[in-house]
């Protein structure tokens, strides 16, 4: 099998040192790999890159789409799922989320389903994760985050008209007050659904940040969210959440609709938790080659 990691693809150091390090993981594992500096594909069995895709003009994305569109098969490596620290242009992790053909859920594969409980426990422990009984705050508001306009995972969704969709949609059953939590980096969002949501009765907005994120979540009836990891950050902290895409790793457990928002359910979140740590890995088990040698058994 001719493993290929394209270095192009970082927009940054530390992920071209990432990727170097899965290839080191690669030849540890006994499975020959080559490193591609250059911006064309090269053609290989399996194609390692870095980060989502858009169709923007620069270098990166021009490499990781030529990628996507040639390769039998690819992996890509993305910001991680549980246990993420704050949000920055160029994220600090050293945790990586590590999918096969796809980041999100309804397109990449894990080999994660049904995971036995072992490697939560690992992953609690190393990014000191404690799971919140779920709360019933029947008083509190509905929480609604806002994701950055033209991210990878909405897909091609405005998601200030989904914002706007659903809040009506909830003024249909409920009067709850509604917080539109704006993402963490600063971006501009369409003028006229963000006005159009302003003027809708017991709607606030809540600038978003790493410090406010515990205490929202806590003081929330639930939240409701299209793609975004806040899902998993909202069942982290046990705060119910209604997940509206498919891409949401949280999608297949709760609830898709805002229709039963006041009965909202609370599943068992343990075998999510489970096969989310399958899902991704800390760059010392990437140099050992650990995700490789789990995501190579999808061959």
């Amino acid at each position: 099998m001719k493993v290929t990691v394209f270095t192009k693809s970082a927009n940054d150091p530390r992920f071209d040192s990432v990727l170097r390090q899965f290839a080191n993981g690669v030849r540890t594992v006994g499975d020959d790999v080559d490193i591609c500096e250059e911006m064309e594909y090269r053609d290989c069995d399996v194609a390692v890159f870095f980060g989502s895709w858009k169709n923007r003009n620069m270098p990166h994305h021009i490499v990781k789409n030529d990628i996507v569109s040639k390769a039998k098969n690819f992996i890509v490596l993305e910001t991680p799922l549980l246990g993420r620290m704050p949000v920055k242009e160029i994220m600090q992790d050293n945790w990586y989320r590590i999918g096969l053909n796809g980041f999100l859920a309804d397109t990449g594969k894990f080999n994660n389903q049904n995971s036995d409980g072992s490697r939560w426990q690992i992953v609690q422990e190393c990014l000191d994760i404690t799971v919140a009984p779920y709360s019933y705050k029947y008083d509190g508001p509905i929480i609604l985050p806002l994701q950055l306009p033209g991210d990878a995972s909405l897909q091609g969704a405005s998601i200030e008209k989904w914002a706007l969709q659903t809040v009506i949609q909830i003024r249909e059953i409920t009067s709850r007050p509604v917080v539109i939590r704006t993402p963490q980096l600063e971006r501009a969002f369409d003028k006229y659904y963000m006005k159009r949501l302003r003027n809708i009765p017991n709607v606030v907005f809540q600038q978003g940040s790493a410090e406010n994120l515990v205490g929202t979540l806590s003081a929330a009836y639930c939240s409701v969210v299209y793609s975004s990891g806040f899902s998993i950050d909202s069942l982290v902290h046990g705060c119910p959440t209604i997940a509206c895409s498919p891409s949401n790793f949280c999608y297949d457990l709760v609830d898709n609709t805002v229709e039963n928002i006041e009965k909202v359910s609370r599943p068992d979140r343990t075998q999510l938790f489970c096969d989310l740590s399958y899902a991704q890995w800390h760059v010392a088990e990437i140099e050992k080659g650990l995700p490789w040698k789990h995501l190579k058994k999808l061959f």
